[in-house]
């Protein structure tokens, strides 16, 4: 009988035991995270978005990027906002979230027909969740499809540094840059430095391009591209710049082999002065193509001093 209570006693220890194992597993798993944070709405007008402050609890990095997103769903707590994203809406992915880079899947309710409030609303959720620490970009897709911009280029992946708002606030300084414009013989390129004033949300790459756009004051050099270049991504990634231009790039930029080569390594050689930059990859819409003219351009290009004059 004793040797019987004994048995039964370490039973109840042993379930006592599990059960107690059991309750520090869920609460380990379920103990919600508190997370404060701005998140975008539509103002009033539905012409741009604004920021306010929610607070939502969440219980891994993973489920912090869904609940932002349910947040946005949910709508605005004030009263002068308007929804950002249609509660018919169905969030049906998210990935690369232990990465920093995520890419957010959505069903086609997200779509509305009007191409500036689509734009907007992605801005919102690349605003919303790059608040979020560990968050450095944010691709959203439409049932695993890109989404376009309206002059046909694919929205990529974006910064909360993409995007400026007349609320933000940042810093500008005056900054040296420098340039290099292809010669009267297109033949070496002429370096040229130049002071232009820049702000902490443009990546410094991108006011080199512009800048290569503009032209030069000099007498003495050419055009390093067409005035009607557009230039539509700069993004910097493991050293490599990859460099978004508007199809049209191809047929005001193209001419003798010595112009295209000029032309490439104009840009090529000003991004790389940058010590962030060591090759550059060329795109038109945000795609890979073979051919400019009589230069493949579907590889990388590295500097090249030896066209420097």
């Amino acid at each position: 009988m004793k040797r019987k209570g004994i048995i039964i006693s370490i039973a109840v220890i042993l379930a006592a035991a599990v059960s107690l194992g059991i309750f520090v597993v869920l609460r380990s798993d379920y103990a919600p995270e508190k997370y404060s944070g701005e998140m975008y709405f539509f103002n009033e007008s539905m012409t741009a978005i604004e920021a306010e402050n929610h607070e939502i609890k969440y219980k891994n990095n993973y489920d912090l990027v869904k609940s932002i997103i349910e947040e946005l769903r949910r709508g605005p707590d004030n009263g002068k906002h308007m929804r950002i994203i249609e509660k018919k809406t169905q969030l049906l992915s998210v990935e690369g979230v232990e990465t920093g880079s995520v890419v957010v899947n959505f069903s086609e309710e997200f779509l509305t027909g009007d191409s500036t409030k689509d734009i907007l609303t992605v801005y919102a959720v690349v605003k919303s969740l790059c608040a979020a620490e560990g968050i450095e970009s944010v691709k959203v897709v439409i049932e695993g499809r890109d989404m376009y911009t309206s002059d046909g280029a694919i929205i990529g992946y974006l910064t909360n540094q993409d995007i400026n708002l007349a609320t933000d606030t940042y810093n500008s300084e005056m900054r040296e840059i420098t340039l290099y414009f292809p010669s009267k013989d297109n033949q070496k390129l002429v370096r040229e430095t130049r002071i232009v004033k820049v702000n902490d949300q443009q990546p410094i790459a991108r006011y080199i391009i512009n800048e290569l756009i503009k032209g030069s004051a000099n007498e003495n050099v050419m055009s390093a591209l067409h005035s009607g270049t557009v230039l539509l991504n700069v993004e910097t990634s493991n050293n490599i710049c990859f460099v978004s231009f508007k199809s049209n790039f191809l047929d005001k930029n193209a001419g003798t082999p010595e112009k295209e080569i000029m032309v490439i390594y104009s840009i090529v050689n000003s991004l790389t002065e940058l010590d962030s930059i060591e090759r550059v990859q060329f795109l038109m819409d945000g795609k890979k193509v073979d051919s400019f003219g009589n230069i493949n351009i579907g590889s990388m290009f590295g500097r090249d001093e030896s066209i420097i004059e």
